[in-house]
């Protein structure tokens, strides 16, 4: 019996790096602030206000900040977005100096990056699968475009303007493995090293359970006390009533500990969705056996990091291959993992026998729907866990994960079998509680 165990960005923030989206977009747009600003001046305007200090000119890759002689007409750049980052700051305080009354100069805030404009104003994005998702709706807004050399141009720039957030992001992230200490959680290491249990698997796949099991058992010549059909051939054709008699022997002896480091020790493949290595890092010496890093790794030109967008079964997928544009497909996850062995080595290890599938720290979003789908869909998927995240005041987004889990499936029915009940799941790392004086 083999086990899968899918590794997403909350797995790296329940070790306390900083690795979330607003993690990201906050330290761009901290490291502008103070460099339009500096420390001091900065500081003399959040804490009085006033503004009347003049912003520095700057400019990268993203944005220019430039100061322009008298008092022009512009746009305030202030919206909604977190009153407590960054960005928002930066914003208030262009737009505090440029309403003041017979300001020398006035200051712009321009983006040269389109698609990190769009990501910036948009307050609702939490993880990476968002800005996964708003790069694929603006291909979508693309489809709509009826000018074939405007539509062209368009799709060139945005996958430029992707490529340069993809570099920033890979920066950003070597700077917060590097400059973060990590520690293990028992609980997580505890879930790595863990048994298989009978009452995880699903009801429709228990008879393949039995079978693995028995397939170890005999592999490894133990003596089964029940008598077999010696001229059939035990694996596979047994007849009804020794099914009856193998599935008694395992619930008489899944209890023994013996038993359990014989036969429920799984052959455990990690699914690495992160850029960065936490999980083979901390948790991967006695109890892992394969490693995957199936979105690449940092500065590794042999397996390049994987950022896009991966929904194959979305109903606008297919408008976009008919379109013959190849600029369109630049960043579709399914044609970027030819550029390794990642995604076959992963094949062959779904393909090897019977799996459970335990998820921990990933939303199971759409935008690798297509993967999961082919790993929750299998024949060989017995079983899928979810750890869920436990907030401090006790509640969970189990039901959230459930909601994410269940668009990856067609077969509803097997989804709702397949699918562990939060009654015998638990959080990744639990909240610990303040006991009462």
């Amino acid at each position: 019996m083999n086990r899968i165990i899918i590794i997403g960005n909350g797995f790296d923030l329940a070790h306390n790096l900083k690795t979330g989206y607003q993690d990201f977009i906050n330290d761009y747009w901290a490291v502008v602030e103070e460099q339009v600003y500096g420390r001091y001046w900065q500081w003399l305007d959040q804490h009085y206000g006033g503004s009347k200090h003049i912003p520095e000119n700057y400019k990268d890759n993203f944005v220019c900040i430039e100061k322009e002689c008298g008092k022009t007409e512009t746009n305030k750049v202030c919206f909604s977005y977190n009153e407590n980052s960054p960005f928002r700051k930066l914003c208030t305080l262009i737009d505090e100096y440029n309403s003041i009354p017979n300001t020398p100069v006035t200051v712009h805030l321009k983006f040269k990056n389109h698609f990190f404009e769009r990501i910036s104003r948009q307050c609702s994005l939490v993880n990476w699968v968002d800005i996964e998702n708003e790069y694929y709706a603006v291909l979508k807004e693309l489809l709509q475009e009826k000018n074939p050399q405007k539509q062209s141009e368009s799709i060139r720039t945005l996958n430029k303007d992707f490529d340069d957030v993809k570099r920033l992001l890979e920066d950003y992230l070597t700077k917060i493995t590097q400059s973060t200490e990590l520690k293990k959680h028992q609980s997580i290491q505890d879930a790595f090293s863990s048994f298989i249990e009978l009452d995880e698997i699903a009801t429709c796949r228990q008879t393949k359970f039995v079978e693995s099991i028995f397939s170890s058992m005999f592999r490894l010549g133990d003596f089964v006390d029940f008598e077999l059909d010696q001229e059939a051939d035990v694996q596979y054709t047994l007849c009804d009533t020794n099914d009856e008699k193998r599935m008694l022997f395992i619930e008489k002896n899944i209890g023994s500990e013996s038993f359990k480091k014989n036969h429920l020790v799984p052959y455990t493949l990690i699914l690495n969705f992160n850029y960065t290595q936490t999980a083979e890092k901390l948790y991967a010496k006695n109890s892992i056996n394969e490693v995957i890093n199936i979105h690449g790794e940092l500065n590794n030109e042999n397996n390049p990091i994987i950022f896009g967008y991966g929904d194959e079964l979305d109903d606008d997928y297919e408008r976009i291959e008919r379109l013959q544009n190849n600029d369109f497909l630049e960043n579709i996850k399914s044609i970027r993992y030819h550029k390794t062995r990642n995604y076959k080595k992963l094949l062959e290890f779904v393909a090897l026998g019977p799996y459970q599938v335990f998820i921990m720290g990933h939303s199971c979003g759409n935008s690798d729907r297509t993967l999961l789908n082919t790993l929750f869909e299998h024949d060989n998927c017995l079983s899928i866990k979810a750890f869920y995240r436990q907030y401090e005041d006790g509640t969970d987004n189990y039901i959230d994960m459930i909601k994410n889990i269940s668009r990856n499936f067609n077969n509803k029915p097997n989804m709702r079998d397949i699918v562990v009940n939060r009654e015998d799941c638990s959080p990744l790392v639990a909240v610990k509680k303040e006991v009462a004086q």
